[in-house]
């Protein structure tokens, strides 16, 4: 067998030019597929620690802790169009990918979209725009090398299920009680009914919602 010592993955590697190529590249495909590179691996592995390693780490785990408050609370942060909104974590069931929305016929509401399926479940589907007043954004957005696709989300209170499709999850927030803020004049009426505050999350207004108010509007919605 031939035999290739040293750093060879830098000397010669896998996208070299060079005429002579390493003669285990037919049998290995890569370096990372190499018996060589895998006993370098685990030389990094086997090596003597620096100098103050451990004393540097010990401070930095027998160091104080981070304050945890025990009134934070815990929300889910989404956009609906161009606003930012969140609603309790535990209240959120599921998220799911965007499905398809059966329409009812003779359905004039603006807030009960129709029907889905989900879980081998029939759910109603309901409009948080059309409760709040916002207007509908796409489905995907693209921003930059990413892009934003729509999602479902899943919330269940007191045994009921209410799904509704969302522009963008941001993800999950904490925040405490005497960090909610008034409602500014600039929001609408229509959403300013549903929302209790603001919060601030980076350069972002989140409107938390309320959850109460937001559910009843669903159940009446579909009486």
């Amino acid at each position: 067998m031939d035999t290739v010592t040293g750093n060879c993955w830098h000397r010669i590697g896998v996208w070299g030019r060079e005429t002579s190529r390493c003669p285990k590249l037919p049998r290995v495909i890569h370096c990372r597929n190499c018996e060589v590179f895998h006993a370098a691996s685990l030389q990094v592995y086997e090596r003597a620690l620096p100098e103050d390693y451990r004393r540097e780490w010990t401070e930095v785990l027998a160091g104080g802790k981070e304050e945890v408050f025990s009134e934070a609370k815990s929300v889910i942060v989404f956009r609906i169009g161009e606003e930012w909104v969140a609603l309790p974590t535990h209240l959120c069931k599921e998220i799911s990918q965007m499905l398809k929305i059966h329409r009812l016929p003779h359905n004039k509401s603006n807030i009960m979209k129709g029907v889905v399926s989900t879980g081998g479940e029939v759910q109603i589907c309901f409009s948080l725009g059309g409760v709040l007043g916002i207007t509908k954004a796409d489905k995907a957005v693209d921003e930059g090398d990413q892009i934003i696709y729509g999602r479902m989300v899943i919330l269940e209170k007191d045994g009921g299920r209410y799904v509704f499709p969302v522009s963008e999850i941001s993800g999950i927030h904490r925040y405490r009680e005497a960090e909610l803020e008034s409602l500014p004049s600039t929001v609408s009426d229509s959403a300013s009914n549903y929302i209790k505050g603001i919060i601030k999350w980076g350069e972002r207004r989140i409107g938390c919602l309320d959850e109460d108010l937001l559910i009843s509007q669903f159940e009446r919605s579909i009486r």
